[in-house]
């Protein structure tokens, strides 16, 4: 996780007035067509060896190749830098045809050789984006345009290979030391856009890469702008200053549904992205010095039974989501954890008072606050300053002061609190995610190897939480081939995982976004019908999306569109991760 966080800048309401005179990040070539994205979440880093927020994943997939790539309908396996592949009998060994037409933005040929390097140097210096893919796997450029890929192991994941592919020529003069550090500021691209200019907090501003191998985009330039709000952000967007917000506040929202803006299409994607509140369970194995009574699973059931997730839902999401207690695995719902709900966890405040009382927790001096062997059950309960991401703070411990649970309350920024996660310093914290397609990834951050040891390196196992049983089903499913069998060990993950409580999980969250549908067509989602169209996978609408005229801004001067958004959140709960991208999203992690 500390591989997975935030670094948010807030910029202030820069933007209406800046984008009116046209700034540097602004400013278009006459007839150009530019489409400006509004954020909230600032870029974490462009190294896509250390990045870990949404907003990462957004301009990594923008502008860094992979050998394959996912449909957005499906997540099927599509063509990207491979235009084929083979298999051998076992499965283990995938021959892999590249495209001969490629090059980096720079003009150097890109080749299979690029990704042989990427592949064995990101086993070899253990790149947290990479390794759940390339961990088991070893790579050979027998030509320019021939990849060998050997798994050790079956690997249900394969032919898909989808991590991001690094330059050669840029990485191999950088050594395993000087990596951490390395800003990725030299710009070199091999997908549709490359970076040309960037200032932290402001913006980040793309233009279309001439060696682009693929779809051609529309628009000319893209311009990732910085916002303090959500509601800063959409209300350029109705003035016209914008044109697509993402993290669109709930009661906003369902006016646009209501259709009182003729002009603004709203759409509620998910994705799989939810909230979660982690309990430090202090896995023997960790670091930290979280609260000795959450070392009790009893105490984090109980936790689990206090929470009206529903009334969260209404109250937080304004009814944009839908309450969960599993993780979700994937972007896939179908990897959900499938339970009824009448056998998990609901509200049931009695039932949580007697999960406290069986663990010994008692008020003992009849001052509301349960006690035991002298300490008492406050826990530093933590949260994040960004958009709306501590307005289930005031409900969760509400509900736990019902059930004799004080909370210190503290307020930190991306991070701060991700600094504080590494470490494991802390009781309770409230963030989110958004996971990958494939649920290997986002099962991997829960088995004891996750769980951070160094401060300095973090850990995604952010309840500091481990089980043997988990960890034998993880290692199971990570080479199952057959997906009724596979489907069968994560749900057996899902019920550990539930049942233990290292984590509260708040609700699966939409992404509530927004368009100015009458100047752009084509929105296409990720996957189909259900997702949103921004922030995705792939992130292939910006490749689909054309403008409603047709004009691609010759002769009419410069069509200036803004995107806003990624507080990554769901109606004021930052949605941005990853992590799962990587997932983590900014209240989601974020």
């Amino acid at each position: 996780m500390n591989k997975n966080f935030l670094k948010i800048v807030v910029a202030g309401l820069f933007g209406l007035t800046a984008i009116a005179a046209g700034m540097s990040t602004g400013a278009s070539a006459e007839g150009e067509l530019t489409f400006a994205v509004g954020v909230t979440q600032d870029i974490d880093s462009l190294n896509v060896t250390v990045g870990f927020l949404v907003i990462d994943y957004e301009i990594w997939n923008l502008t860094l190749p992979t050998l394959t790539s996912k449909a957005a309908a499906d997540f099927s396996i599509l063509p990207s830098m491979a235009e084929s592949w083979t298999s051998s009998e076992d499965g283990l060994t995938w021959t892999y045809k590249l495209r001969s037409d490629m090059k980096w933005s720079d003009g150097v040929p890109m080749t299979a050789d690029d990704v042989a390097y990427t592949i064995t140097r990101s086993v070899q210096d253990g790149w947290w984006n990479h390794t759940t893919v390339t961990g088991n796997l070893t790579a050979t450029a027998t030509d320019a345009q021939t990849l060998v890929v050997v798994s050790s192991v079956p690997d249900p994941k394969l032919p898909i290979l989808d991590v991001y592919i690094v330059p050669k020529h840029i990485y191999e003069k950088i050594s395993a030391e000087e990596l951490p550090n390395y800003l990725a500021d030299d710009n070199v691209s091999g997908g549709p856009f490359q970076i040309v200019e960037r200032k932290e907090g402001e913006f980040i501003r793309l233009v279309q890469n001439p060696n682009w191998f693929g779809k051609k985009p529309a628009m000319d330039q893209l311009i990732f702008r910085t916002f303090e709000t959500a509601e800063a952000q959409y209300n350029a967007l109705k003035a016209g200053d914008l044109d697509a917000v993402d993290d669109v506040p709930g009661k906003i929202f369902a006016t646009i549904m209501a259709g009182d803006e003729p002009n603004i299409t709203g759409i509620a994607g998910n994705q799989g992205s939810f909230s979660e509140l982690a309990m430090n369970s202090s896995c023997p194995t960790g670091i930290g010095d979280g609260h000795v009574a959450l070392k009790d699973p009893n105490v984090r059931r109980a936790i689990n039974w206090s929470l009206d997730r529903q009334l969260m839902v209404d109250k937080v999401l304004n009814g944009f989501g839908k309450p969960a207690v599993g993780i979700s695995a994937s972007a896939n719902p179908a990897f959900d954890y499938q339970v009824e709900a009448d056998q998990t966890y609901s509200y049931d405040p009695a039932k949580a008072n007697a999960l406290l009382d069986e663990a010994g927790w008692i008020d003992t001096n009849g001052d509301g606050v349960r006690d035991k062997d002298g300490v008492e059950l406050k826990l530093r309960y933590f949260d994040r300053s960004v958009g709306g991401a501590a307005d289930t703070t005031p409900f969760i411990t509400g509900f736990l002061k019902d059930v004799g649970i004080a909370t210190d309350v503290k307020t930190f920024d991306e991070d701060s609190l991700a600094a504080i996660q590494s470490k494991s310093e802390f009781d309770l914290y409230t963030w989110g995610w958004s996971p990958y397609a494939d649920p290997d990834n986002m099962l991997s951050d829960f088995i004891t190897a996750a769980v951070p040891t160094d401060p300095a390196v973090g850990g995604y196992n952010d309840g500091n939480w481990c089980n043997a049983e988990y960890d034998a089903l993880y290692a199971q499913q990570h080479v199952e081939l057959d997906p009724v069998k596979r489907a069968a060990q994560i749900q057996e993950m899902h019920k550990i995982f539930v049942n233990d409580g290292p984590y509260a999980v708040l609700y699966k969250y939409d992404n509530l976004q927004a368009f100015r549908s009458d100047r752009w067509q084509n929105f296409e989602r990720q996957p189909a019908e259900v997702g949103p169209i921004m922030f995705t996978q792939t992130s292939s609408a910006y490749l689909n999306l054309e403008p409603v005229s047709g004009d691609s801004g010759g002769g009419g001067g410069t069509n200036t569109i803004v995107v806003i958004g990624i507080a990554l959140v769901a109606a004021g709960v930052v949605f941005t991760l990853v992590r799962s991208r990587r997932k983590k999203s900014a209240d989601d992690r974020a």
